[in-house]
């Protein structure tokens, strides 16, 4: 038997960090109903705004955690490590609220509050077809540039005033501009953030059958086969796409290795974790005389497959995945893939991220 050529990803210095200082936990109904640390962290945030907003926390108790509970609320709790930095509270309805961000005073010339607008926006987007929230005179004029960036271009009095001593505005924009100007500004957004401890750029799309995805999602499957697949992917963090009938986007992957040899040498080394039958894995290599075996790692499913159909209908574009793989590295990130991987990500709900520039700082409405 011929020996193999393996070549491995570095324990250090690949082109994806495994871990990261920023996180974003994302909070509802099970958090809501069982009072989970996340869920008391929040609480805890919201409340330390009690000289600024009065009665903040009776807000809390009386229509955060009962909207939470019922799906009619979302939240967000930032970390920095261990430290609470940053909440934001969505209300869903045909007509949705940006109740209250809050980001930590040291933050806040990062672009902390890029993200939580368009992780709101895209919550959202069953829903509303309007977006509205109040907001204090002095944040409005301090921030108006950033507010226009997602069509809030306008603020007028609002009815309640909900601090003492300043003017609270009301804004308003459809769903269709804050969502398009949010879709725009994920570019900015590429390569600044982590989701899980890996960054919104990614090097890889990988096409796959159903069945495959499933078993590497689950676990059972640690191993994929290609007649060549070359090893300066290792190292790089792949986007699994899991074809008809699902059509989806459906996690993501370290290519931790990539091993080249007869098909013979291949089985006989990684055979149980291909997830295939001999006869399926003898049908496929052919009479190639040499394949390659890539041992995936770090393996992250998403909470729920993106439809490919969802993206497009997001996007306007009619994207068309690769049968086999596609490289992302020469992909503009301004490009309709690129922008949908990032969109997959920010879909998926959950955060962390390098340390990142423009953000309001506080309000509640």
């Amino acid at each position: 038997m011929e020996p193999l050529t393996q070549h491995k990803a570095q324990e250090s210095g690949t082109l994806f960090p495994l871990s990261s200082q920023f996180r974003v936990a994302k909070i509802g109904s099970v958090d809501a109903k069982k009072l989970t640390d996340n869920l008391l962290v929040l609480k805890s945030l919201i409340e330390s705004s009690e000289e600024m907003y009065p009665n903040i926390g009776r807000w809390f108790g009386e229509k955060v955690v009962p909207g939470l509970r019922s799906s009619e609320r979302t939240a967000w709790v930032g970390y920095e490590g261990e430290k609470p930095v940053a909440a934001a509270v969505l209300k869903l309805s045909g007509k949705s609220k940006f109740c209250h961000l809050k980001i930590d005073k040291g933050l806040q010339d990062m672009d902390l509050g890029r993200l939580f607008f368009t992780m709101m926006t895209l919550e959202a987007r069953h829903l509303a077809e309007e977006i509205h929230f109040t907001l204090p005179e002095s944040l409005w004029l301090s921030k108006e540039k950033f507010f226009a960036s997602f069509g809030f271009f306008h603020a007028t009095r609002s009815s309640r005033q909900y601090r003492h001593g300043e003017a609270e505005l009301l804004c308003s924009s459809s769903l269709q501009m804050t969502q398009s100007l949010a879709l725009e500004g994920l570019p900015r957004l590429v390569a600044k953030f982590n989701l899980g401890g890996y960054t919104l750029v990614r090097d890889l799309l990988v096409s796959m059958k159903p069945r495959f995805a499933d078993k590497i999602m689950a676990g059972s499957k640690v191993v994929e086969i290609r007649r060549k697949f070359s090893e300066k992917w290792v190292g790089s963090r792949a986007v699994l796409y899991s074809s008809d009938p699902q059509k989806a986007l459906v996690g993501e992957a370290t290519v931790k290795s990539v091993t080249a040899a007869a098909p013979a040498t291949i089985w006989s080394q990684y055979g149980p974790s291909i997830g295939c039958s001999h006869e399926e894995f003898s049908s496929y290599v052919g009479k190639a005389p040499k394949v390659s075996a890539i041992e995936l790692d770090n393996i992250y499913p998403y909470k729920q497959p993106i439809p490919l159909a969802q993206i497009n209908h997001l996007l306007q574009s009619e994207l068309r995945p690769p049968q086999s793989y596609q490289d992302l590295r020469l992909t503009d990130q301004s490009s309709p893939w690129a922008r949908a991987i990032s969109l997959a990500s920010l879909l998926h709900g959950s955060f962390s991220s390098s340390r990142m520039n423009s953000a309001p700082g506080e309000w509640i409405s």
